[in-house]
């Protein structure tokens, strides 16, 4: 009977994107090779693909990430535009906390600095993404989809789901959007319902941000 050997790494086209599964056990400097060569031999599969790229398997800091993201575009003319992985709720080992940014600038968007995700599309109800740093939808976010973000969400359309700022603790981070009328908004671990507005009222481009504990809603 023959023996059935596990993968270093396997690569699963799907709807929404690409999915590279590895194996959590084999060192990454044998991922990162066997990666580059299968990529390499599927060239074909990468054109015209999605540019979400899922890694799953295992958890990966964020040079490891990147290690692989530069092994992916070096090898095929893929454009990859969003990233989602495993590793999102997981610190850096040499951190105690997640970063804190003071500004002294008012509560008009603020300051935040941190690695942006860009996802061209709109999100249907039961999709989600997730991302370490802010988040960019160019897109509708639908109801039953979410954004979850360490850092800042801002949505180029309408915003109807939910969206979760700041996830690891940061109450600096804000969500916005050119309609905003989601169905939760949370900034850190404080949550909040935005009221429908009107019906005979346009909509306008808004943002939610946190001031003394609590989540304002206000125009851009």
């Amino acid at each position: 009977m023959a023996l059935s050997v596990k993968q270093p790494v396997m690569i699963k086209g799907q709807l929404d994107g690409i999915n590279i599964i590895f194996d959590d056990a084999v060192d990454f400097e044998i991922l990162k090779e066997n990666l580059r060569q299968k990529v390499a031999r599927g060239k074909r599969f990468f054109e015209g693909a999605n540019s979400t790229v899922s890694f799953r398997g295992r958890d990966l800091s964020e040079s490891e990430e990147q290690n692989l993201i530069d092994i992916i575009v070096e090898e095929t003319n893929l454009d990859v535009t969003f990233l989602q992985s495993e590793g999102f709720n997981k610190k850096n080992p040499a951190e105690d906390s997640p970063p804190k940014i003071a500004s002294q600038a008012p509560p008009r968007l603020g300051y935040y600095e941190s690695n942006t995700a860009y996802y061209k599309g709109g999100l249907r109800s039961g999709q989600s993404i997730k991302y370490d740093g802010s988040v960019v939808i160019m897109g509708d976010v639908n109801p039953g989809s979410e954004v979850v973000s360490g850092g800042n969400v801002i949505v180029l359309g309408a915003l109807k789901g939910m969206a979760h700022a700041g996830a690891h603790g940061d109450s600096s981070c804000h969500i916005a959007a050119l309609d905003l009328k989601p169905t939760q908004v949370r900034i850190a671990d404080t949550i909040s319902y935005v009221p429908a507005p009107p019906k005979d009222k346009k909509s306008s481009p808004a943002y939610a941000y946190i001031k003394d504990g609590q989540v304002f809603v206000a125009p851009l």
